[in-house]
């Protein structure tokens, strides 16, 4: 698995990081099979080469494209959990402003601790998960609405409003923090590198003998390989680096985005 400081570079550091690292070991190879024990050796296998590139290039292209659609996926789960969280508080917004001014003041005010708490734990759910803070600002969120409109045909009604739009607050607040630490896992990523390296060995034992054409083929596949794992890094962590899901939503719907 690539190290985390990877995840928080800007989107062109990531990119020539990955260049450079394949480029490297590119570069390598191709000065590896220049040896000429090394090239004679290979001469003998150069005639399976445009078979096995074939079957190699293939299978690194599935592989990337299974683990790019899964990351493009988890990426449009957590903006739609980020959103669903900020509807549900905005449903909630919309309940309390038919009640009294003392109730709407003091609703928003445990509404905005919960965005504050959210603000603060954003950047860490990935590795810490949920913050003792916000599980306490949801406590009492719940506690406000089951304390609060216990009383009154209206204020019950209200209540179950309430209740129905703080559970889907709390089923949008897990997912969140599910996506935040679903990422590619170590074996994927080995499986993705391995495969690449794979092809980068094959490709060059297929033009062992010719220097020129065997570092053009590694220049190219060095290109290729890096854009692939590119795209796979950029957006393996929805709610960290540049690309990441802002909490913007949450704290605008909580009145914290205005303050």
């Amino acid at each position: 698995m690539p190290p985390d400081l990877l995840f928080t570079m800007p989107l062109v550091g990531m990119f020539f990081t990955l260049l450079l690292t394949v480029g490297l070991i590119a570069l390598a190879l191709h000065l590896l099979f220049a040896w000429k024990p090394v090239r004679r050796a290979s001469e003998h296998l150069a005639d399976l080469s445009p078979v096995t590139m074939t079957l190699c290039g293939t299978v690194f292209g599935l592989s990337v494209a299974f683990l790019a659609n899964s990351v493009w996926a988890m990426e449009d789960r957590a903006r739609e959990t980020v959103n669903a969280e900020a509807r549900s508080i905005r449903v909630m917004q919309v309940y309390v402003s038919a009640m009294t001014a003392s109730t709407q003041d003091s609703f928003a005010r445990i509404l905005q601790g919960y965005g504050q708490a959210v603000a603060r734990e954003w950047d860490d759910m990935a590795d810490m998960g949920p913050s003792a803070d916000a599980e306490s600002r949801l406590r009492h969120l719940y506690a406000a609405v089951l304390r609060g409109f216990s009383e009154g045909e209206q204020n019950r009604a209200v209540q179950q409003r309430l209740l129905t739009a703080l559970d889907s607050l709390s089923t949008a607040r897990q997912q969140r923090l599910s996506i935040a630490q679903d990422v590619v896992s170590i074996g994927q990523w080995f499986l993705v590198t391995a495969l690449g390296l794979l092809l980068l060995v094959v490709i060059a034992i297929g033009h062992a003998r010719f220097p020129v054409p065997r570092t053009v083929a590694l220049a190219s596949m060095t290109m290729a390989i890096t854009i692939a794992l590119y795209v796979i890094a950029a957006h393996d962590r929805p709610f960290i680096g540049p690309a990441a899901q802002s909490p913007w939503p949450i704290l605008d719907a909580t009145g914290v985005a205005s303050e």
